[in-house]
C-alpha cells in the first residue's frame, strides 16, 4: 500500500491540472530521442483505391529502404475534401524521411507526394513536434499520377511552353488530353497512352527494356535520376492507371 501522503500529493496533481482550464493539443514523443510528425491534408479521390490493396498514409522510411517502418494510413472512408490529421509519434534516429506516400499491403512505397527529411531537424534538441502541411491533395489515380510522377519527373521537358519536348505537355489539367487515346508524333503507329493496354502504349514500352530505343532520349535513365529506389513500383504504377482507363466512361 502507498503511503498516505504519496495519495494526496498525487490527488493534488490531478485536481490543479484539471482546474487550469486552459487545456491544449499536445503532441508527445514517448522517449527523450524519439520525435514526432504530424501530417495535415485535405484530401480528395480515395474511392480510386478500393478494394487495391494500396493506402494512402504518412509513412517513416529509413535510408534506401523501399517499406516504410512505421505508418498511419488514411481512412479510405474519408469524404472527399475533408481533412485529415496523420501522427507518427516515437520516431527513431534511424529514420530519414517522413512521407506522404502510396504504399501497398506489405508498406513497400510506391509514389511520394510529400516528404520531411528528419536530418533536417537533427540538430534541434527541441521536442517539438514537426509538421507537413500538404494543403489540397488529389489522391486519385490520376492525381497521384500527375503530382508523384509527371510533376517530380517529367515537365522539366513536358510542360506548358511552346518549346515543350513534341509538343506534349504533361502539367496539371493537361496531361491526361495530351496522353490518352493520342497519337504519338515521334513514333508512327502508337497511341501514346491506349485506354486498357498498357503493353500497347508507347509511355509502357519507353519504360521497358528496349524502350531507349524508340525515342530520341533514354525515359527509363531519366526517370531513374529521381526514382532511385522504387523505378520499377513507378512503372507498374502508370501502368495500373493505364489498365484503368478502360473502365473510365
Amino acid at each position: 500500500m502507498k503511503p498516505l501522503h504519496y495519495i494526496y500529493i498525487l490527488a493534488g496533481i490531478v485536481l490543479s491540472s484539471c482546474d487550469s482550464g486552459d487545456i491544449q493539443e499536445k503532441v508527445y514523443t514517448v522517449d527523450e530521442t524519439g520525435r514526432t510528425v504530424k501530417v495535415t491534408a485535405r484530401v480528395s479521390g480515395l474511392g480510386d483505391w478500393d478494394g487495391t490493396g494500396f493506402t494512402l498514409a504518412a509513412a517513416a522510411f529509413t535510408q534506401d529502404s523501399k517499406f516504410a517502418i512505421l505508418q498511419q494510413a488514411v481512412s479510405s472512408s474519408l469524404a472527399d475534401g475533408q481533412e485529415v490529421t496523420l501522427v507518427l509519434s516515437n520516431i527513431s534516429s534511424e529514420v530519414q524521411t517522413v512521407e506522404l506516400a502510396l504504399t501497398n499491403s506489405l508498406r513497400k512505397r510506391i509514389v511520394t507526394l510529400g516528404t520531411v527529411s528528419m536530418a533536417d531537424y537533427a540538430d534541434n534538441t527541441a521536442r517539438d513536434t514537426v509538421r507537413l502541411d500538404m494543403g489540397t491533395v488529389d489522391a486519385s489515380r490520376t492525381g497521384i499520377l500527375q503530382a508523384g510522377i509527371f510533376d517530380r519527373a517529367c515537365i522539366q521537358c513536358h510542360g506548358a511552353s511552346g518549346r515543350s519536348a513534341a509538343g506534349l505537355n504533361l502539367t496539371e489539367g493537361h496531361s491526361a488530353d495530351a496522353l490518352i487515346d493520342v497519337p504519338s508524333t515521334r513514333h508512327e503507329g502508337y497511341l501514346r497512352v491506349e485506354s486498357g493496354n498498357p503493353e500497347g502504349s508507347l509511355l509502357h514500352l519507353i519504360l521497358r527494356e528496349g524502350g531507349e530505343n524508340l525515342l530520341s532520349h533514354n525515359h527509363t535513365e531519366i526517370l531513374s535520376s529521381q526514382f532511385k529506389s522504387n523505378l520499377e513500383e513507378v512503372s507498374t504504377f502508370i501502368d495500373s492507371w493505364i489498365e484503368q482507363l478502360r473502365e473510365t466512361p
